[in-house]
């Protein structure tokens, strides 16, 4: 039977997250649900790339603007928020509400009607517990507004473990791994071809430039060893560090790594690589992983518990959370050039690639039908 589903988020496209939730959306509208999301950030262009075009998209909150504090238009948005949050946002029930991420989306889904209410969290708490300002850095505020939804889903062990570590007892969270479409990925992998380096071992890394994944770190690591071997990092991703990377390339004379920016599909970029690197301090789940394992392409990665999860050993490297662990994993293979020849072939015959999408995409479509 069709339900009226509201999936909140705080942004219609940016990265792992708003990619699984832009796959839940598309398949739950062709199973004939009406769909619509809430946003604070997006736009028009970005629902007709990434969405059906039967989904709905309503900015929210529409009042939050920059202003001058108590001028006229800052008490009109206090008036709005006021109106709504209280009462007209609350006269419409809906069969399912969604909150697509933790913090302010599950805040609001907590206010609103419905038959169902189901909250997704994609943090490890135990590292990143960057939630606590949306409830006065009050733990059992936070606990009992999650202990209110039906279900909450998190996408790996580890981060449903540092969940209730961190909040206490929540009889009602499940993981629920991610989908990851490994048809499209393979499509898209082939729709550009970038050029390798040639006689250079190619190291590719994919992520927000944020502090946790410590890019920096891995570009020094590989300014270092390019002083004994011939190697290229190649960097995919945005985000607030873009600017200090590029000025620390500039600064140290750095030729062997290349920052690509943010792409839209980053997967050839991913498939022309010789081994994917995460240095991250901490991951919720480890998406990037599994795209590299469906491309072909060994890896090599800091531990941390989500990577622990998400990456056997047969088909890449697992280093301590350190420097020169990292370090010497990548000489390892900087120097034995046979490594990744086997890791592929243990890939090759060993990675169930289809178990990332069917199955986890009927469980989370069941999930949401209950």
């Amino acid at each position: 039977m069709s339900k009226h589903i509201l999936v909140i988020n705080d942004k219609l496209d940016a990265g792992g997250a708003e990619i699984v939730m832009q796959t839940v959306v598309r398949h739950l509208a062709e199973c004939g649900h009406h769909i619509t999301v809430w946003a604070a950030a997006g736009s028009r262009e970005q629902l007709r790339a990434k969405y059906p075009p039967s989904v709905h998209f309503r900015r929210y909150p529409f009042w939050d603007v920059m202003c001058r504090r108590f001028s006229p238009r800052w008490f009109y948005t206090r008036f709005c928020r006021v109106l709504f949050e209280k009462l007209l946002l609350r006269l419409r029930k809906w069969d399912c509400v969604v909150a697509f991420k933790e913090g302010e989306s599950m805040l609001l889904a907590s206010k609103l009607r419905a038959r169902r209410k189901i909250g997704w969290v994609h943090t490890d708490y135990s590292v990143f517990h960057w939630t606590g300002y949306c409830f006065n850095d009050d733990a059992e505020a936070e606990r009992q507004c999650l202990a209110g939804f039906d279900r909450i889903c998190a996408v790996s062990e580890t981060a449903a473990s540092s969940l209730k570590a961190t909040l206490g007892r929540l009889d009602n969270v499940r993981t629920v791994y991610s989908p990851v479409n490994y048809r499209s990925i393979e499509e898209k992998s082939m729709l550009v071809s970038p050029e390798k380096p040639a006689g250079k071992t190619l190291f590719v890394a994919v992520g927000r430039l944020t502090e946790v994944k410590r890019f920096d770190m891995l570009i020094d690591i590989c300014s270092e060893l390019s002083a004994d071997f011939p190697l290229e990092l190649r960097i995919v991703g945005g985000g607030e560090l873009e600017n200090e990377l590029r000025a620390k390339l500039s600064r140290e004379n750095i030729s062997c790594v290349r920052l690509l920016g943010q792409k839209d599909n980053p997967y050839p970029y991913i498939a022309c690589a010789d081994w994917l690197v995460s240095a991250s301090r901490s991951e919720s789940y480890g998406l990037t992983v599994q795209e590299a394992l469906i491309l072909g392409v060994p890896v090599i990665a800091s531990h941390c518990p989500a990577i622990r999860e998400s990456l056997d050993e047969r088909f890449g490297i697992v280093t301590e959370n350190d420097r020169e662990s990292l370090k010497a994993a990548l000489r390892d293979v900087l120097s034995n050039k046979e490594k990744v020849l086997a890791y592929r072939r243990a890939i090759a015959k060993g990675f169930d690639k289809e178990a990332l999408w069917d199955e986890r995409l009927d469980n989370i479509q069941k999930l949401i039908e209950e």
